[in-house]
């Protein structure tokens, strides 16, 4: 996570140092945004399981990295309507899934560098991965996925930028198990509520 913070200040900091240059953006027809994004969850994943005489509970963290792109069309110079894909890859337990989401993305300034908002609702793909260990979890059911996020284009030209971001993510998977020893303890809906950050190269 600390490589990822670093990552996200030197963006904003390039962003900040250029600022007094005037370039506009291109504002009108399609638009794109692909990049990286790390995400962590907020809240407790807590699963129990056992008998009732020796009751025991597996708390479990999720490291996500990602990588995704999103492609849309401006409605109008400060927002536009685009459909994303991300593929988030949990490296240490099961949470590895496909979100494909709609987003509406905001600018407020016609400066080279404004600020934004993107606001998503989607569906989370399981993709089958299992975490690692005698205790384990694994996405057995997929589920709705929505978030907002707020952050910052730098325009490099009217036609290229970079940006960066930091939001809440929110996925409820209607199902995922999990294993103790091998065999299947619990499996029961979870939420997660993620915070996330991430930069993207715009285009």
């Amino acid at each position: 996570m600390k490589k990822a913070i670093l990552l996200l200040m030197a963006v904003v900091g390039l962003m900040a140092a250029n600022a007094q240059q005037h370039v506009e953006f291109k504002w009108h027809r399609m638009y794109g945004v692909a990049g990286y994004a790390f995400t962590t969850n907020i809240n407790s994943l807590q699963y129990s399981y056992g008998s009732s005489d020796d009751p025991q509970v597996f708390n479990d963290k999720a490291s996500i990295q990602g990588i995704y792109a999103v492609g849309g069309w401006q409605i109008r110079k400060e927002s536009g309507i685009g459909l994303g894909v991300e593929f988030m890859k949990d490296m240490s337990s099961g949470y590895t899934m496909l979100p494909v989401f709609v987003e509406v993305r905001s600018h407020f300034l016609r400066n080279q560098v404004s600020p934004f908002t993107s606001a998503y609702v989607g569906y989370a793909i399981p993709l089958g991965f299992s975490g690692m260990g005698a205790d384990y979890v694994k996405i057995d059911q997929g589920g709705a996925t929505w978030g907002l996020s707020v952050g910052a284009r730098y325009a490099i030209n009217r036609k290229m930028g970079v940006s960066a971001f930091i939001g809440y993510q929110g996925i409820f998977l209607n199902r995922v198990n999990f294993y103790h020893e091998g065999g299947l303890e619990v499996g029961e809906p979870r939420l997660m509520q993620n915070f996330k950050l991430g930069v993207g190269f715009n285009f």
